[in-house]
């Protein structure tokens, strides 16, 4: 009996260490640089990322291939409070959210203890707008006379891409950074 509640709670205690979210540094240089001009980037595209947002970068598996592939992308609201990363560090003035992802390049979720999420968002601090679940808004129409023609919901479609989001394929070898920037 003993042997099984040891076993039970082990598990526990390694499934519990699994789901975290602690702070961490960035130290490989080419990174650096790359995130570095990612962020001068987006601040030539909207003058609000200087002081606002803050950066997502998906860490693709290792799977034996000569490159190493980064996501990188900005965002100015606090989306990432339903699923949290893995790790977070400071550079540049940001916070860099980073995600590990699957074989299929989904983001691994991740289930964190509400005090460490709390820390997250107090390193986020004002950087982040509060996120509305609910997209679109309503929208009316008037007839010359001032009377109401119609009233609808509309709903805006975001396709992503753009200056905000980037691609990284980092060369092991070589450390030669090639970026498949979207449009």
């Amino acid at each position: 009996m003993r042997l099984i509640i040891t076993l039970l709670l082990c598990c526990f205690w390694v499934s519990a260490l699994a789901q975290t979210c602690e702070k961490t540094q960035i130290k490989d240089p080419i990174l650096i640089d790359a995130i570095g001009e990612f962020i001068i980037n987006c601040n030539k595209a909207n003058e609000m990322y200087k002081s606002m947002g803050v950066i997502h970068m998906g860490v693709h598996p290792d799977s034996g291939k000569e490159e190493k592939r980064i996501n990188l992308w900005i965002d100015l609201t606090d989306s990432f409070k339903d699923n949290p990363p893995q790790q977070y560090a400071h550079l540049w003035g940001k916070v860099i959210l980073i995600y590990q992802r699957d074989a299929k390049g989904k983001i691994i979720k991740n289930e964190v203890p509400p005090e460490q999420l709390e820390a997250l968002l107090t390193d986020v601090g004002d950087r982040v707008f509060v996120e509305q679940k609910r997209r679109g808004r309503w929208v009316e129409t008037y007839n010359r006379d001032g009377s109401l023609k119609y009233r609808r919901f509309q709903q805006g479609v975001s396709m992503g891409g753009g200056p905000t989001s980037i691609v990284l394929l980092i060369n092991k070898k070589t450390g030669e950074v090639r970026k498949l920037k979207s449009v």
